[in-house]
């Protein structure tokens, strides 16, 4: 895990997520314009922006909240400031790896502070598939309302995004209940690249035999939350409602601020819309996709003139500033990993 965190990688996937995000504002800028956006400035109540940043914080103590409650089953003495740590870590791993894979960022941050690998990974598959559940749910809604004020085109869009939901979520249904057709797969991969590649053989032994561990450890983990955590798992539906229901709100007041005109309802409709429809987006934290898109579902909403500022400032709370601390959290756990292991080889080249 520490090796994926490494510079090249970070940087490489941090500038990706900056050239998109800079590519997918630039084109929600130039569809309403620019000639109204000092007046927009002079008018919006910079003040109302704190409720903005009060839901940002409940979001990210929901999330928190929702890894905390399985990782403690596995580790009773866990802080829930590592909780927060390693919320805020994935939250900016996503944001920087294609399909926004950031389950490492939780992964590591957990590891660091003792949990058994094999448990957080548990626990992180469970808490996946309560978002998968909530979003399912949630966008079948919609889909059986049709709200005049969703786009033409949203539909289609959203039958797209239920085969995709479909298949991830028979993946990681297998993953959780059935590890070992994963494992038989995994194995098999590795038989055919022993035999293509024989100087990997080694490596992929000894891959094979940690992953094999890791599925038995895993599956060990999933039957006791199924059979004695129930309410556990149960809980992590209104959780993950919680993160999603701050930011929506959190968008609310952004249009208030900038003045604008819609109700909560309307912005939770467009915010399911919006999740359900980028989570499998393949830029890093969807970024590009999720702006335009945001433009797309706003358009019928407020003013035209308002969107560029509402797509920047949502995208503010709930993505940029958790790439930013969480990246200072990964990176000053990197470091400090980094001077351990000196310290230790400086040990050992010693004796």
């Amino acid at each position: 895990m520490q090796e994926f965190l490494n510079r090249e990688n970070v940087v490489r996937g941090t500038l990706l997520f900056i050239v998109c995000t800079f590519a997918g504002l630039f084109l929600s800028f130039l569809w309403s314009g620019s000639q109204d956006l000092k007046q927009v400035f002079r008018e919006m109540q910079i003040e109302m922006l704190l409720g903005a940043c009060l839901c940002m914080f409940v979001d990210w103590l929901f999330g928190a909240l929702r890894f905390h409650i399985f990782i403690r089953k596995v580790m009773p003495a866990i802080r829930f400031r590592d909780s927060l740590r390693a919320n805020l870590a994935t939250l900016c791993v996503s944001a920087i790896t294609p399909f926004q894979t950031g389950g490492v960022g939780h992964l590591y941050i957990y590891a660091r502070a003792g949990v058994p690998l094999s448990g957080a990974i548990t626990s992180g598959i469970i808490c996946f598939l309560a978002t998968l559940v909530s979003l399912i749910l949630c966008a079948g809604a919609i889909l059986w309302l049709d709200p005049p004020f969703l786009p033409k085109g949203i539909t289609w869009v959203n039958l797209f995004s239920f085969l995709m939901f479909g298949l991830v979520f028979v993946s990681f249904i297998l993953l959780l209940f059935k590890p070992e057709i994963v494992f038989r797969l995994f194995h098999w991969l590795c038989n055919a690249a022993q035999r293509r590649f024989a100087r990997l053989a080694p490596i992929l032994e000894r891959a094979t035999l940690k992953v094999e561990q890791l599925t038995t450890e895993h599956k060990t983990f999933a039957t006791m939350f199924f059979r004695n955590h129930k309410w556990t798992c149960a809980l992590s539906i209104p959780l993950t409602c919680g993160f999603m229901g701050a930011r929506i709100v959190g968008s609310y007041i952004v249009v208030q601020a900038l003045n604008g005109d819609t109700t909560l309802w309307e912005l939770c409709v467009t915010g399911l819309v919006l999740n359900f429809v980028v989570l499998f987006a393949p830029s890093p934290g969807a970024s590009g996709v999720a702006e335009v898109v945001t433009v797309g579902l706003m358009e019928n909403l407020i003013a035209k003139k308002l969107i560029p500022l509402f797509v920047l400032l949502t995208r503010f709370f709930s993505i940029y500033c958790a790439v930013v601390v969480g990246g200072i959290i990964s990176s000053l756990q990197v470091t400090k990993d980094f001077r351990s292991n000196k310290k230790d080889v400086a040990k050992d080249t010693m004796l």
